[in-house]
């Protein structure tokens, strides 16, 4: 689990304590009942669900399988606003590689290191670079829509152990 991750859950449990009313954290609906302890309690996360989210979590663990955090409401990407599908893609690729290379590289070493938690750095990424369209953690790659195509970033890891960065425009 990753450190957002984790801030997150804190945050939502502490605000469930505190008897805020808030959506289900797994999907999203406002169907959490007052007081909040009368919901059901994840199987998943110590954090209150609603009950059929309850219920799917009990028929998931019957089954053994899963549903990970990373798929729940509360957990996607607050995306901040980008105009880079009204600009050309030269521009997006220029303002891309000087305002938010530092935070790719950060999140292309987390994904490299930490393979196991690459999801939730994925879902990072689209918090902290506004305009990113797509990201694919291997080989590491981030997608910028642009008006004109799209604006492909690369890293990847040279044989002297320094990152390599590769830059784009492919046709959308």
């Amino acid at each position: 689990m990753t450190e957002r991750m984790e801030r997150k859950l804190l945050d939502l449990k502490a605000r469930q304590q505190d008897g805020e009313h808030m959506p289900c954290p797994r999907c999203g609906k406002d169907r959490m009942k007052e007081p909040v302890h009368t919901n059901a309690l994840s199987r998943v996360a110590d954090v209150y669900v609603c009950d059929d989210c309850g219920t799917a979590e009990a028929m998931l663990a019957f089954m053994k399988q899963q549903y990970p955090l990373t798929c729940w409401a509360a957990f996607q990407p607050q995306r901040p606003p980008a105009d880079f599908k009204a600009r050309p893609a030269h521009e997006v690729m220029e303002t891309v590689l000087r305002t938010q290379s530092e935070d790719l590289q950060r999140i292309f070493l987390l994904c490299r290191d930490d393979p196991e938690n690459a999801e939730g750095y994925r879902l990072e990424a689209f918090e902290s670079c506004p305009g990113l369209s797509e990201l694919w953690p291997q080989p590491f790659q981030a997608k910028f829509q642009a008006a004109d195509g799209a604006v492909l970033i690369r890293f990847k890891t040279g044989l002297d152990g320094g990152i390599r960065v590769a830059a784009n425009v492919v046709d959308s």
